[in-house]
């Protein structure tokens, strides 16, 4: 008679994993409520910024939550379908957006649906920083190990082999070219480099 109390222990051990299972699902539920809504998600805004400007970033964000026609942002935005769907090519160049092409049975027309492509948007995001900072660091290696030279008149720096085929004088002005001290430069660029490389670990 005294086994019955084991099973009474084995029904409370079920109630711990069941507790343990609904907290699991409430931090489930809870990273899915805190998770950004694509429409929402900064990153997202400056991507689309870049590629197409405020004007196409506020097109854009009509596709962002839903599948949409031309003809439907054109009508939503108050704008020209031409000036629309111009946007929106420049989008799919760009590979930030796609379409879907159903033909109209009435009409006989095609009917494009469009709709934004999050993580398509990032990568073409990710590829064009990782171009920059390539762009960046060619020209931090240039400033590094190249001596400059100057007329401290505003004109343009040049280069020792430059300065030397001048007779150390500027080339536009004329007056007399000094050592010119680019390290302010070096750590701009450094900073620059360093700033996209942290916005890709991010990304």
């Amino acid at each position: 008679m005294g086994k019955k109390i084991t099973k009474g222990k084995k029904v409370s051990k079920g109630k711990k994993i069941s507790k343990g299972k609904k907290a699991v699902e409430k931090r489930v539920k809870k990273k899915k409520e805190t998770r950004q809504k694509p429409s929402e998600d900064p990153v997202l805004r400056e991507i689309l910024t870049r590629v197409a400007g405020e004007r196409g970033y506020e097109v854009a964000k009509v596709l962002v939550d839903e599948e949409v026609t031309d003809d439907e942002v054109a009508k939503r935005m108050g704008m020209r379908v031409n000036l629309v769907r111009k946007i929106l090519y420049d989008l799919y160049e760009n590979r930030v957006v796609s379409y879907r092409r159903v033909r109209d049975e009435h009409s006989g027309w095609y009917v494009y649906y469009w709709r934004i492509e999050p993580e398509r948007a990032r990568e073409y995001f990710d590829n064009n920083k990782r171009l920059l900072m390539q762009k960046l660091q060619e020209r931090l290696e240039t400033e590094r190990d190249t001596m400059f030279f100057n007329c401290g008149n505003g004109d343009p720096k040049v280069s020792f082999e430059l300065a030397a085929e001048s007779d150390f004088k500027c080339p536009r002005c004329g007056s007399k070219l000094g050592p010119y001290d680019n390290s302010s430069v070096v750590m701009a660029l450094e900073r620059q480099i360093e700033s996209l490389r942290q916005r890709l670990v991010e990304s």
